[in-house]
């Protein structure tokens, strides 16, 4: 089980990987936020339906609304709830925003990238390498400096 962010789950559904996530999560939370912002704000963009009918991914309200306001300002709203419900139901989070990790890890919450999704994928024979998948997600919008990039592509052996 995971709770994961927006900007993760899009990333995924536009490279038409949302089924590979569903493979190496199997079960997801995610914030009411996060559900507004991917299949209501987002009706008609990748992931919005699947997301809407996905069995596997589950909406959740955040019990305590008053922590957002410990977060900082320069996060969205979903990021936030992102962050307290997998602090509320203590699992990892699924979250690749390097500002929103920092707030993450600053709470001590497991946090998981996409890339550790794909690292995943490939240690269990799903995929045959992480450097297809991961071009796959930069191409489809993922954002990555080269150095991270890099450093992905070294630790799955792949350089």
């Amino acid at each position: 089980m995971i709770v994961a962010d927006a900007s993760s789950i899009i990333s995924f559904a536009r490279a038409n990987k949302l089924d590979l996530l569903k493979q190496v999560v199997r079960n997801m939370i995610i914030p009411e936020e996060v559900y507004d912002e991917i299949v209501m704000k987002g009706r008609g963009k990748p992931g919005a339906n699947e997301v809407n009918s996905a069995p596997w991914i589950n909406v959740r309200k955040i019990d305590d609304k008053k922590q957002l306001t410990n977060l900082s300002e320069k996060l969205g709203r979903g990021e936030k709830e992102a962050i307290i419900l997998a602090e509320e139901i203590g699992v990892p989070l699924l979250m690749d925003d390097p500002q929103a990790r920092k707030e993450a890890k600053e709470r001590k919450i497991k946090l998981v990238s996409s890339p550790d999704i794909l690292q995943e994928a490939k240690d269990r024979n799903l995929i045959p390498n992480v450097r297809e998948s991961l071009d796959e997600l930069i191409e489809a919008g993922f954002r990555i400096s080269d150095k991270l990039y890099g450093d992905i592509l070294k630790r799955a052996g792949e350089e």
